[in-house]
This record gives C-alpha cells, sequence and structure tokens, in this order.
C-alpha cells in the first residue's frame, strides 16, 4: 500500500523540520531518543517491582484475586461486570500457576505493563520533537497516580498503556503505511476491550478528538494552510474516477484494503473469543476447552463470546443517580496531589503548540481533547469516588505536558548556548519545582503513606494497618494445620455455604471478610463460621475472626466483645479493613491467634 505524494511529502517535510530545529535544541548525540527512553523504561519498571507486595491488599484487589484463585481450581468462569474485563483473570491464573498466589504476583502484570508504557512514546517520534518523546516517557514513568496504579491489581493503568500503545500503533500505520503496525494495533486495541467497560469511552474520546481535528484540517484548509485537507477530496475524486473507469490498480487496491479489513475484524473477534468465552471444566454448560472436544458446542460459545459480552457489556451505563460536583470536585483533588504539574505543563504545552508555528502538532491536540474529555466525562459515570479513575485524563494530558515540559529544557539548553544565564536559571528552577513536586509526591503516596487515608489517592476500602507480618503467619499456619483452619464469627462473617463464593456475585458474609479471604484463599485454608458463640467455647480452630465493637452500630450481630472470654490461649490483634469507620459499617476486626502456634512460628 503506498502513500500519496502530497501527505508522503508533509509528513517527510514536517519530520525534517523537527529533527533541523531539534538539532540546534540538542546536541547531536542527544538527537536519538530510542537510548534514553528504554533506560527510563528500565528505571520505570524498577519503581513499579520495588517492594511491590509490601502493601496490604485494597479489597477491590483482594475480591478479584480470590475468584482468580478459585476459577484456577474449579475451571469456572464467565463474564460478570462486578469483575470487569477477563484479561486479569486468564492471566493472572496463569501467573499464580508459576509463581505462587501473593501480593507480589496479583499485581506483576499490571507491574509490567504500566512501566513498559513509556516506550509506547517511541510510536510517537515522528510526531514529536526527540526532546517531547523522552519528556512523554518520563512522564509516564514518574507521574506519582500512574505509579501507585501500576503497583495495584485493577485494569486502570493496564487498560491506559494498551490504549496508547494501539493509538501509536495505529499513528504508525498512518505514517508507514506497514501492515505490522495496524495489526498490532488492532490486537493491543482489542485486549483493552478485555480489560474494562472504560473502553466505550476511550473509542468515544477518540472520535470526538478526531472531529475536532478534523474541523482544525477544514480551517486551515480555508486559509490554504493544509496540503492534505485541500488535496483530500481531489484524490477521492480522482480514486473514484479511476475506479468507475476500470482502473486495474484502483481495483486491486481496493480488493487489498477490504482483505487487509477483513483479517484486522477477524484478528479483534479471536482476540475477544479467547478471553470472553465461558469456561466450565467442572459445571455443565458451554465452554471454550469443551469445544474443542464437542464441536456442536462452538455456535453456544461463539455467542456467548461476542453477542452476549455485548449485552452485558452495553450494560455497564455509568451511575449518573450521583451528584456531578462533588465526584468532579474529588476528581480535581486528586488531580492536584497527583498530577498538578502535569496538568500545568498540558495547560502550556497545548496554547504554545497551537499558538506558534506553522501549524498545530496533531498528536498533542488529540490528547488534549482526548484528556480534557476526560475530566469532564469521568465523575459523570463514576459509581464511587476513587483516584484510579483520573489515570484516564493523565495519560492523554501527558501529550500535551511532555511539549511544556521539553519546551522548558530547551528554553535553558538555548540559553546557555547564547550564554544568557538567566534563562538558565529560570529553566533549570522550573525542571527542579517539576522534579520536586513529582518526586516527592511519588515518594510519599507510593512508598512512606501507601495505606494513609490522608493519602488522597488511597481509596477507601484500602486497610490502613501495617499487618503483612501478622498475614504471613497467619498464611504460615493455615498451610501447616490439619483440619479447620480459621472461624469467622458474628452474623455479618457468617456464611452457611462456602461454596456459594466460588464464583461472583460472592453469598453472604463473605465481603465483610475481605481482605483476608484472598490471604486464606490464597493459603488454601480451611474456613468455617459460626453465629453462636458457645461454639468457641471448646476446641477451636488456630485462627478465629470476628468483628470489633462500634458505637456507630446499634445492632451489630456479635462482635469480638461476645467471645473474648472464651479466647484463653490466644493473643488478639486489631486489623482495620476499612480506613475508618463508616455508619454501622465496621473497619476493625479482631484476629486471635493461638500462641502456641506463634512461638512455633518464632513470632513475636
Amino acid at each position: 500500500m503506498q502513500r500519496s505524494d502530497t501527505d508522503t511529502a508533509q509528513k517527510r517535510a514536517r519530520s525534517r523540520s523537527l529533527a533541523s530545529s531539534e538539532a540546534s535544541d540538542w546536541t547531536e548525540r542527544f538527537a536519538n531518543p530510542v537510548p534514553l527512553i528504554v533506560l527510563i523504561a528500565l528505571v520505570a519498571l524498577a519503581l513499579r517491582l520495588v517492594d511491590l507486595g509490601a502493601r496490604v491488599a485494597h479489597q477491590d484487589e483482594a475480591r478479584v484475586a480470590y475468584w482468580i484463585v478459585r476459577y484456577a481450581k474449579t475451571g469456572v468462569w464467565e463474564y460478570r461486570r462486578i469483575v470487569h474485563g477477563p484479561f486479569l483473570v486468564h492471566v493472572n491464573s496463569v501467573v499464580f500457576s508459576l509463581f505462587g498466589e501473593s501480593d507480589f504476583t496479583m499485581r506483576l502484570v499490571v507491574a509490567l505493563l504500566g512501566g513498559l508504557l513509556p516506550l509506547a512514546s517511541l510510536l510517537f517520534r515522528e510526531r514529536l520533537r526527540p526532546s517531547e518523546t523522552v519528556a512523554l516517557a518520563a512522564l509516564f514513568a514518574a507521574n506519582p497516580v500512574l505509579l501507585y496504579y501500576s503497583r495495584f491489581m485493577r485494569n486502570d493503568v493496564s487498560l491506559a498503556a494498551v490504549m496508547v500503545f494501539a493509538l501509536g500503533f495505529f499513528v504508525r500505520f498512518a505514517d508507514t503505511r506497514r501492515l505490522r503496525y495496524l495489526f498490532a494495533g488492532v490486537a493491543t486495541f482489542a485486549l483493552g476491550f478485555t480489560m474494562k467497560e472504560n473502553a466505550l469511552l476511550y473509542l468515544a474520546c477518540w472520535v470526538g478528538a478526531a472531529v475536532l481535528l478534523y474541523d482544525h484540517r477544514l480551517f486551515l484548509r480555508r486559509v490554504g494552510n493544509d496540503g492534505f485537507a485541500a488535496a483530500f477530496p481531489l484524490r477521492l475524486r480522482r480514486g473514484a474516477v479511476r475506479l468507475m473507469g476500470g482502473d486495474r490498480r484502483a481495483v486491486d487496491s481496493v480488493l487489498r484494503g477490504v482483505g487487509v479489513s477483513l483479517l484486522a475484524v477477524l484478528e479483534f473477534f479471536a482476540i475477544i473469543v479467547f478471553f470472553y468465552a465461558p469456561r466450565s471444566q467442572t459445571r455443565p454448560g458451554p465452554g471454550l476447552w469443551k469445544s474443542v472436544s464437542n464441536p456442536e458446542m462452538i455456535p453456544e460459545v461463539l455467542g456467548a463470546a461476542t453477542i452476549g459480552t455485548w449485552n452485558k457489556f452495553m450494560g455497564w451505563t455509568g451511575h449518573t443517580e450521583h451528584s456531578y460536583l462533588p465526584f468532579l470536585g474529588d476528581f480535581l483533588r486528586t488531580l492536584k496531589v497527583g498530577a498538578l504539574a502535569l496538568c500545568l505543563l498540558a495547560v502550556v504545552g497545548f496554547l504554545v503548540d497551537r499558538y506558534s508555528g506553522d501549524r498545530p502538532n496533531d498528536v498533542v491536540a488529540f490528547g488534549f481533547y482526548w484528556g480534557v474529555a476526560s475530566v469532564l466525562g469521568y465523575p459523570l459515570v463514576m459509581d464511587i469516588q476513587a483516584a484510579w479513575a483520573t489515570v484516564h485524563a493523565i495519560v492523554p494530558l501527558a501529550f500535551p505536558a511532555a511539549v511544556g515540559l521539553a519546551l522548558i529544557f530547551r528554553w535553558g539548553w538555548e540559553g546557555y548556548e547564547r550564554r544568557d544565564d538567566v534563562s538558565v536559571v529560570v529553566a533549570a528552577v522550573l525542571l527542579l519545582l517539576v522534579t520536586a513536586q513529582i518526586g516527592a509526591t511519588a515518594y510519599d503516596t507510593t512508598y512512606q503513606n501507601p495505606q494513609s487515608p490522608d493519602n488522597q489517592l488511597v481509596q477507601y476500602a484500602q486497610s490502613s494497618s501495617e499487618m503483612k507480618p501478622l498475614i504471613n503467619d497467619l498464611q504460615r499456619i493455615a498451610r501447616s494445620n490439619g483440619g479447620t483452619d480459621v472461624l469467622f464469627y458474628g452474623e455479618e462473617l457468617h456464611s452457611p455455604n462456602e461454596s456459594a463464593h466460588d464464583v461472583p456475585p460472592a453469598g453472604a458474609g463473605w465481603f465483610a471478610r475481605l481482605p483476608l479471604a484472598w490471604y486464606f484463599e490464597a493459603a488454601d485454608a480451611t474456613v468455617t463460621s459460626t453465629t453462636d458463640s458457645g461454639d468457641l467455647a471448646g476446641e477451636k480452630p488456630p485462627i478465629v475472626v470476628a468483628l470489633n465493637d462500634a458505637e456507630t452500630c446499634s445492632d451489630e450481630g456479635g462482635t469480638a466483645e461476645d467471645i473474648d472470654r472464651y479466647m484463653d490461649g490466644y493473643r488478639r490483634y486489631e486489623f482495620h479493613r476499612y480506613g475508618f469507620d463508616s455508619g454501622c459499617t465496621v473497619s476493625g476486626m479482631s484476629i486471635y491467634v493461638d500462641e502456641s502456634r506463634l512461638s512455633a512460628n518464632e513470632t513475636t
């Protein structure tokens, strides 16, 4: 497939212009951004992998990780929106089988995708200056929100990463017409739809941004400053005339385009079917692996993976029953804490790019429109106030922010070449302020206080206790114990049927056990429960868990105070499953552990 002469000449001229401009801004040895970006990606991976398993699991992490372990054991899965897409379910089940179940392995895939995100900047290197490409990679690597949620088992960073790669591959295809970029873009775009339902919002934002870019073209055509817009209708007319006139090359080109499009559609649906097809190894019903030996089941599996999934997928219509302004306010507060420098740089970069030079950069404008739409749109569709939603605004805003950051650097570099000390000092101070704001925030939110309720990036259902040493002991005790390992006491923790939790939605009593349910399942613990305090008067398992008493609750249905008198020989630990008590939702739990088992594990 050949590029048109006009389009090719325009892109080559722009590439030469950018390279020429950059050569005067950088020394020649820094004009190639690839080595720096690879180094940035390695640093990003290190930042995400160090102490990855240190934080106690958030309840959202714990519930999904629990069901992944159950899926690995039962072979039963079908798409349910409350768990979002199947990507992490299927991929993490393999990770767990290879490396075991732990907080580290649970978060590993997300950390890898977040750490590799800076490499996506290379796909835009023909549309950005080298300094801007490096700046984009640095912002992807170091932004505090992206860093924090790259160390969190949710689909948000994963979705953002694959969508940026998809966009980059499509841009590279537009620039080079090499089919490998098209098919890579389709694959990563399809993976995005296996991660989370708001992949639909990415598509909507992209369409909206593309419409605004086309409006740019129409305006530039009006003032005679856009060869593509001026030539595009003419090329269409000429192509139509050649096609109607029987031009063999035109016919071949159309046929090839149809063939490539069909292959791309087939690739997209193959990925969707593989991930969304139900699994039912130990239960009746259609299943992907069952259909291999039962071909008559294939139509039912394909229908469930496509039409069935689409019907459920479209059931995700957002949550507009809440007030918009409080959600927008919380969204903006998170941006202020976790992306203040990036947002300010994005405004500067967009304005400078739009109102200087021959014409605005499509990638910069596209990212800004996409980011602003996300800032305004996500508070409308969110069901809870959660910092992770800002990931989807920060990633697109990084494109114009990279222009602003690179501009400051070039300003200082030009001042250095001109021996303009004032420019050098001002640029150095600005870069120092940006680096300090990003670095200090990242350290505080991700490493120093990753579970604190005072951390704006921490969502309410994050445990606020530093209980990992105790949790490790609980898992060791459960693995070495014979018989029942854990007893949950109280109405809120009681479950009459433990097998009801195998697939979502879980049965009664299970959600109140989070995040401990994940840790006990990872240790293959045998769990039971009771509402009768008298059951603890005799022989008991080595681990007993009960909710604490709280003044906010008038009817708690059994608390630790009811059984405390029966727990001689057990050590009592306080554990907080939420950041704080909310109404009659009690955060505090008591975990009783047989002291003889603690001694055996050398725990003090």
